[in-house]
Order: structure tokens, then sequence, then C-alpha cells
């Protein structure tokens, strides 16, 4: 369903038809800008109902909808074009153009999850807050909110209890199978080690444990999660790209009809510090795999960490150049450590109207003239896909700690 109506803007006056599809979730709040003067307008509808918009006034008349009006497509769930109005292509037809029924099937089901989920961030994140302070709030927590029900108060089983409710409440967000496939990728690890050298593996396990250092990044995770749920409004259509075969093909100038760059910002820069700091247990595990000695890295020159406390100070950029025939791959696209520099020291600049991202990744002293260009939802995007790199490598703390729990020096 549809619905067209026309609005002005209340700091410049400039007339906009909009198209708005409307989504399956209960609240649907918009976001964007004036095309005329790049002052932001909210718009809230629920499905039923028009509840109010903000920065605007709408018309009591809705204006035919031609080229000499301005005009904006509206959806949550779908990347929207920038386009001129074209009667019939809707934000949901453009969009099964572009992927098909099948995959706009499986797209919705994830969305139908989110429906329903992101209502409960903030009991995650009381569930999070407890996790290491009262078992048996935690306990209680897990079971009424989650249905999970805690086995007993023993380290192990307060851990799985945790990570069943992340895989419930974060299924949406990941690709088929990913997490079990990255589970029995680390045990299989974990147990050929353990195999070929138990002490080599021990002393690893040791030194995160008595560090705090596996803890510690595990709890820097665990602050991911809730943020991630309360974006999940631009994620939407960020997640609807894991469907669209000639994404990256082609440069297309999809709007995101809701928030903006500022607020996400520190989500991306926050989850590439703690990639950087998961790449310490993948160093460890090969050096481990390839010289029997977790601070051992091969040598190619001055530069080589001396141990793994070494390596945790080398910048995220560098760190890969470390691994050398690494037992774990990092996705193309991750490590951008242009854009993160970027985005860290303030050498970013965000259109509202256009939603098109210039940063500045190069030292150029005073000058900034050398830049680099993306839409808003390519930057939800590789928000996505870090986050996704991120929860895989928190599979890894996870299987660290049952090793830990279940066969560490027994």
């Amino acid at each position: 369903m549809n619905i067209n109506f026309s609005f002005k803007c209340k700091t410049c006056n400039e007339i906009t038809n909009a198209r708005v599809g409307l989504s399956n979730r209960d609240v649907q709040p918009f976001k964007f800008s004036c095309q005329s003067c790049g002052s932001p307008i909210e718009l809230n509808l629920t499905q039923t109902s028009f509840e109010s918009i903000n920065g605007a006034e709408v018309l009591e008349e809705t204006l035919e909808f031609d080229e000499k009006t301005s005009f904006v497509d509206l959806h949550l769930d779908f990347p929207v074009s920038f386009a001129k109005y074209q009667m019939g292509l809707t934000p949901f037809m453009r969009a099964i153009q572009r992927i098909g029924f099948e995959n706009y099937a499986a797209h919705n089901h994830r969305l139908n999850a989110l429906n329903q989920l992101y209502r409960l961030s903030p009991e995650l994140r009381q569930i999070i807050n407890q996790y290491s302070k009262n078992i048996e709030l935690f306990s209680r927590l897990c079971e009424s909110k989650f249905g999970v029900k805690v086995k007993s108060t023993s380290p192990q089983d307060i851990n799985a209890a945790l990570y069943m409710v992340i895989a419930k409440v974060f299924f949406a967000f990941a690709m088929p199978n990913d997490n079990a496939e990255a589970v029995e990728k680390y045990s299989k690890i974990t147990m050929q080690l353990s195999e070929k050298n138990k002490n080599a593996l021990d002393n690893f396990i040791k030194e995160i444990i008595d560090t705090g250092f596996l803890k510690n990044i595990q709890e820097d995770c665990l602050e991911i999660y809730p943020k991630l749920l309360e974006a999940e409004l631009p994620m939407r259509p960020a997640l609807f790209l894991d469907f669209d075969a000639n994404y990256q093909k082609e440069l297309v100038a999809f709007r995101v009809s809701t928030d903006d760059f500022q607020m996400y910002k520190d989500l991306y820069k926050d989850i590439s510090e703690i990639m950087s700091r998961q790449l310490v247990l993948v160093a460890g595990i090969n050096n481990l795999i390839h010289r029997g000695n977790h601070n051992e890295f091969k040598e190619i020159g001055k530069h080589t960490p001396a141990s793994l406390h070494d390596y945790a100070d080398v910048a995220f950029g560098l760190k890969i150049s470390f691994l050398d025939d690494s037992w774990y791959v990092i996705d193309d696209g991750v490590a951008d450590n242009q854009l993160r520099n970027s985005i860290a020291h303030y050498k970013a600049e965000y259109d509202d109207i256009t939603q098109l991202i210039t940063y500045f990744p190069r030292k150029e002293g005073i000058k900034q003239e050398k830049s680099e260009q993306m839409y808003f939802i390519d930057f939800m995007r590789k928000i996505l896909i870090s986050y996704r790199e991120m929860h895989r490598l928190h599979q890894l703390i996870k299987c660290l700690f049952n090793y830990y729990f279940f066969i560490y020096k027994k």
C-alpha cells in the first residue's frame, strides 16, 4: 500500500510530492531532507494512520505529480531511488525488479522478525548488563523475555544462555548458516591444536584469560549488539542488498528513508576497533598453527611484532600483513582503514539532501583535495558487513571460553 500527499517545507516553503510505501512495521518513522534547503523533515506513520510531520506541513489537496514539482519516494524496507516520479514504479516494484519475488520473500522474512525484535532492545541491554553482575536476574530475564532457560549457575551454562539469546535476536542480520559454520571451523581448529600440542594451546589460553583480554573483548562485543538492534531502521535497506546482484556493479544513488550519517559514525568506528583487537586472537592461533608458539610471528624485518602483546598495538590496517598464510580470511572491504581514520578524525562531510558522504583519507596538511565518496546506504552496508565479521569472530571468543571451561588443563 502507498500513500501519496504533498507537503510544504516550513523553512523555505518548497512544495514536494511524496509517495510513501508502507512497511509491516507497527511504527514507521521517516527522516529525510528538503531537497531545496536541506532542512530535516520527520514523518511518522502507522500501518493504518498518518501520525505526525515535523519540519513541514501537509497540504490539504495533493498536487499533480509532475516533473515541475519536487518528488520524494520513501520506504523503510528497501533502498529508494532519487529518480523522478513514475506512476506505478513504487519502491516495492523497483525492489522486485532488482531481486525477484523469491529473494523478496527471504528479505521479508527477516524484516518480519525485526518487526517483533526491535522493541526488545531495552531487555537485551538488561541481560547484557546483568551477565557479569547478577546471575539470578540474568537467568530470569533470559527465560521471561527470550524463552531461554539457564540450566545452572556454572560459567559454561551462563555463557551458553547468553549466546542463545544473541542467536535468537540477531539471526535476521546474519547470512544463512554463518554462525554454525564459524563455530564448526573454530572447534575443529582448537581440537587440532590441542591434539598436536596441548601445552602450547594452553599457554595461549592462559595468557588471554589471566590478562583479562578474552573477557574484555567479549564485553566489548556485547556492547555492540543493542546498538545494532537500535539501528535496525537504516539496516533494512542494507540487508536488502544481500540479494541485489547488481549492487557494487553500478553506482546507484539509493536513498535510505530514515536517520542520517552522524548517528552511526561511532558505531562503525567502534566495530572496527573491536575487530582490530579480535585479530589478536586470530594471530595467536595462526602462530600456534605455523610455529607452535602464540607469541612467535613470521620474521619479516625490524617491524615484526616481538609478541602477541606487541601485536595488539599494531594499527588495524597493518595487522593483516602479519598473518602469514592465515587460517582465517577477513571478508573483503571490512578492513577499510582509510574510511575509519577519516571518520575518527572528523575528515568526512555529509550532504543531507543527496545522502552523499565525502571523506578525505590522505594526509594533505591543511588542504583537502583528494576525496573519496560513498552514499549513506553504502556506509550502512559497510557497518553491516563489519558487524558480521565482528560477530563471526565473537563466535571464536565463545569457542575459546568453551575450551577453557571444558578442556583446559584437564
